[in-house]
């Protein structure tokens, strides 16, 4: 059966594709090659063909995410053709999303004979200037994917001969030629898609490891407990932060939203504008992050998330008229599970959710800010907050329906100043497309609110964010706040927390 166009109106720029047509409703009886899909995968794929994730109200279409790789040469189609014969090893780059027999309920249907459609999804254009080229990429992150095929596409850039180029802030890092690769995220979570861009480089593609900060130690018998005063206190303490964590987790859709900051506009109802404008800020040295990290004792995202509290305060301070000495600055961060992925790493998952970090912004050192920071993320990692915002997902779903479902995730995303992604790269230089070789990647992608993304690759962390121009004016200053908040935590005389 086909299914009703249900999505809300919106401008022509971001006009969805029309509903799915009978050639790719499901066939009469079991079709062939149809999997199921799991809760979080069917809620990302009922964004992509219903046209949004979230309530009506909030006028928020779905957004792909974006991957900028940019070449030392533009690929022909041969090329392009090659490498993408290779995603044929991955389940869900072959298929499309089917109806199920409940309304809101989809599938996966592998589509035979993929290879002599391949082309299909690339589209080619030229651009003659920087602004051309940031116009399109912005265009891109805002573009809905074509349902009535499997979930990505390739878009080509190249800039037309005799073309000038001047950078301007915040703008691309690189003149064309850029391959963007769009993906749905019902196709899968970060750390699958890893797994593809792995497979497509043509040579060796490792990756970042990031490793969960260890536990402190083995099992601890329940004697241990009640001879040792000390490790009885911890344990108390831990069963404290847990509860805390899971009532935080569950409260935080009907709690308060974040303070109103230059970065978050908490005087106005939380709803999509129809504007998006990716700004890239200059890229960090992995090797300064991990200096930072050896001096300290921490993690490279504990020094990434103060040195961003940091930035985003200075940001405050040169924007708004009336700055808080301390706000409440939250961040929804992606957090994966390692546990329960399917052991072929062809088969994509969608294995994660959503958990609150609050940045330490207000008027503090850097040291101080990456104090609480470790601390936070301490508790969030070793605190079953995940797991508990993943349960509400999941009980939303089943008990009140999709409707209900959508609500609850509107009501804990809009309560965020911003989504904050971090996405491990190749640790060397690749090459894509038959040898063309890959001189900057940026990861982007547009959300309900503000999006900021940090992808690692060759010793570099590149740094992107997603905003509304309008509502936030200027955000390429973000960056370079960033960048003196990390020189002053290298320069600092302190070498403790």
């Amino acid at each position: 059966p086909t299914r009703a166009d249900t999505r809300p109106a919106s401008p022509d720029l971001h006009a969805r594709t029309p509903a799915m047509s009978d050639k790719y409703a499901p066939a009469e009886g079991a079709p062939k090659h149809q999997r199921r899909m799991s809760l979080v995968t069917e809620t990302l794929a009922r964004g992509v063909v219903e046209g949004t994730a979230f309530p009506p109200a909030a006028k928020c279409p779905d957004f792909p995410l974006a991957t900028f790789f940019y070449l030392d040469a533009a690929p022909s189609d041969e090329d392009l053709l090659a490498t993408m014969r290779k995603i044929v090893a991955f389940d869900r780059l072959k298929s499309r999303v089917v109806g199920a027999k409940k309304k809101h309920q989809y599938r996966w249907e592998e589509i035979p004979d993929i290879e002599k459609t391949l082309m299909s999804h690339v589209t080619r254009k030229e651009v003659s200037s920087e602004a051309e080229l940031r116009a399109e990429m912005d265009t891109a992150l805002v573009a809905p994917l074509d349902v009535e095929k499997p979930l990505w596409d390739v878009i080509v850039l190249t800039l037309k001969p005799g073309a000038t180029w001047t950078p301007s802030k915040g703008g691309p890092v690189a003149p064309p030629p850029v391959v963007c690769v769009r993906v749905s995220h019902a196709v899968g979570d970060g750390l699958s898609l890893v797994n593809v861009l792995t497979r497509l480089t043509d040579g060796d593609a490792s990756l970042l490891d990031f490793k969960r900060r260890p536990s402190g130690g083995g099992k601890t018998s329940a004697i241990q407990y009640l001879t040792s005063p000390s490790k009885l206190w911890a344990l108390l303490v831990w069963l404290f932060n847990c509860v805390v964590a899971v009532l935080s987790a569950i409260g935080t859709p009907v709690g308060r939203r974040d303070s109103h900051t230059a970065f978050y506009d908490a005087k106005a109802p939380v709803a999509y504008s129809g504007k998006r404008r990716m700004v890239t800020c200059e890229g960090f040295k992995l090797a300064d992050l991990k200096v930072a990290k050896q001096k300290f004792g921490c993690t490279v995202n504990d020094v990434v998330c103060a040195c961003l509290a940091g930035a985003l305060h200075q940001y405050d301070l040169e924007k708004n008229d009336a700055p808080k000495t301390a706000p409440l600055t939250r961040a929804a961060i992606a957090v994966p599970f390692l546990d329960g992925r399917p052991n072929d790493e062809a088969h994509l998952c969608n294995r994660w959710t959503f958990v609150s970090l609050p940045l330490a912004t207000g008027s503090k050192t850097i040291v101080e800010r990456l104090r609480v920071t470790k601390r936070r993320c301490d508790l969030m990692k070793t605190t079953p907050a995940a797991h508990a915002v993943s349960a509400l997902n999941v009980v939303a779903a089943a008990t009140l329906g999709p409707k209900f479902q959508s609500q609850t995730v509107y009501d804990f995303m809009s309560k965020h100043s911003m989504v904050f992604t971090n996405v491990p790269g190749p640790t060397k230089p690749v090459t894509l497309f038959r040898g063309k070789a890959v001189r900057s990647m940026t990861f982007a992608v547009s959300n309900l609110v503000n999006q900021v993304s940090v992808m690692s690759y060759a010793g570099e962390m590149g740094f992107s964010l997603v905003v509304d121009p309008d509502a936030t004016p200027d955000a390429h200053l973000v960056g370079e706040y960033f960048a003196r908040e990390l020189e002053t935590l290298i320069a600092s005389p302190e070498t403790t927390l």
